[in-house]
């Protein structure tokens, strides 16, 4: 089977402002505000899971919400929990619901 290199594509202009929206959520929670909705699946010996419920993914692909969500957990919560994730997805509530997502 042929070996070929994977195409990057060029960053959607807003996903540095999505980034930095997430990184603010992490870091202090807003009650106010509806969304972004974050679902963290996480314990001891156990891998994280994080899923990002929001609206404003529309028009992003799920290997760009999944990039975004990683680099704004990063940010947030440091090299040493971001090794401890292996699934990081970015849902619209349409999308999470289709997909059993429940949270608290």
């Amino acid at each position: 089977m042929p070996l070929r290199r994977r195409r990057v594509l060029a960053r959607n202009p807003r996903s540095e402002g999505l980034r930095a929206r997430l990184v603010e959520e992490w870091r202090q929670p807003r009650e106010d505000v509806p969304e972004p909705i974050i679902v963290e699946e996480s314990g001891p010996n156990k891998p994280t899971h994080l899923f990002v419920i929001w609206s404003d993914w529309g028009d992003f692909n799920q290997q760009e919400r999944s990039e975004i969500i990683m680099d704004a957990y990063e940010e947030a919560r440091g090299s040493d929990l971001v090794s401890l994730v292996t699934v990081a997805m970015g849902l619209t509530p349409t999308e999470a619901e289709r997909m059993g997502i429940e949270y608290e």
